[in-house]
């Protein structure tokens, strides 16, 4: 495993893909199932607003590596905390 978390899941579900899982709706729905995982690890209280927060990350990651935004895809590495989206070299 690396220190990057997002490059580990993608490598990991290139393989299921190559290992014949390419049913992208079954794949897109066990991530779902973990980040549900994820959030019911939070503090009842901010459970909410954690999965807001991933949802609108997820939005705004899909726009971005789409080249929605000028200038196209910027999408690195990103560090996740209570105060926003990082980049990996702006934390």
């Amino acid at each position: 495993m690396s220190d990057c978390l997002h490059c580990d899941i993608n490598e990991l579900v290139q393989k299921h893909i190559e290992g014949g899982t390419d049913d992208l709706v079954e794949i897109a729905s066990m991530m779902a199932e973990s980040l549900a995982d994820l959030v019911l690890l939070a503090p009842e209280a901010e459970r909410a607003n954690l999965l807001a927060h991933a949802i609108s990350v997820v939005g705004h990651m899909i726009l971005e590596k789409s080249g929605a935004f000028e200038g196209g895809s910027r999408a690195s590495c990103l560090k996740v905390e209570s105060g926003g989206v990082h980049r990996k070299g702006h934390w």
